[in-house]
């Protein structure tokens, strides 16, 4: 869903965490984490800011190798304390989007505590150059959020970034679905340049919505099949339903597990 061009791709991450005792599926360790950013870092991939990647596809800038945005849903306390300094260590731009009806909060996902950031560490981040964003639909799909829902939501949001980090949000992050026409108006009216949600991208009914590309993997092998350009030119193309139904993803998962077993790889 949404709108894919090959040559600057967006990446979409959930959490990075350090405890396995208290880990959900989407998550990422924070030393499988370090471990892809040093890949990028070995081998000068680009990873750029968001406001690149919109410039691209709006065709305003040229982008002259596979280039990479990074992308953080929701706002876990993780990204602050784990995912920041690392970002920070390899001098990496990052877009977060905050789900603002969580900031400063502790709840219970799937029986687990988590805990999410609050608007100082907000700031902090911002200050550090990084892109704050809005993740909306409080992280249901927004294909199955009404359009009054999701109105209201970011008539709301826009006074609480305005009055919190005095400058408003244009890029507006969803966890799955893609935007009807009546809400690209609503969109394009409150100043929101781009919807970024999540791949598969092949239903191309409007641009102004660009799909990403999840990483949820602990498994550098898995990154590296995601970040080819073979993989986001299949993820964008009518034969992708196929391979789901085929359960590839699967596969890949077991011959490169068992790769890493073989090696004597700690698998998290």
């Amino acid at each position: 869903m949404g709108y894919l061009k090959n040559r600057a791709a967006v990446l979409q991450y959930q959490n990075i965490s350090e405890d396995k005792t208290n880990f959900l599926d989407t998550w990422i360790h924070c030393k499988c984490f370090e471990e892809q950013l040093d890949y990028f870092s070995r081998n000068n991939i680009p990873i750029i800011p968001l406001c690149d990647v919109d410039a691209y596809i709006r065709g305003s800038l040229h982008v002259e190798k596979q280039s990479f945005s990074l992308t953080f849903d929701t706002g876990f306390i993780e990204l602050y304390t784990l995912c920041y300094p690392l970002l920070k260590k390899y001098g990496y731009p990052a877009t977060f989007f905050i789900r603002p009806d969580t900031v400063g909060k502790t709840k219970r996902i799937n029986g687990r505590e988590v805990s999410y950031m609050n608007w100082d560490q907000i700031r902090e981040l911002a200050k550090g150059g990084m892109t704050i964003g809005m993740y909306g639909c409080k992280g249901q799909w927004l294909s199955k959020t009404s359009l009054e829902e999701v109105k209201n939501e970011i008539i709301e949001s826009k006074a609480l970034f305005k009055s919190e980090l005095e400058r408003p949000f244009i890029y507006y992050g969803v966890r799955e679905g893609n935007p009807t026409v009546e809400m690209v108006d609503l969109f394009k009216e409150e100043g929101i340049k781009t919807v970024f949600c999540q791949a598969p991208t092949r239903r191309r009914t409007l641009s102004y919505a660009v799909g990403r590309i999840q990483i949820d993997d602990n498994d550098l092998n898995i990154l590296l099949i995601k970040t080819r350009r073979s993989y986001i030119f299949m993820k964008d193309s009518r034969y992708w339903d196929f391979g789901r139904k085929c359960k590839f993803d699967r596969v890949i998962h077991f011959v490169s597990n068992t790769f890493n077993r073989m090696k004597g790889k700690e698998i998290y």
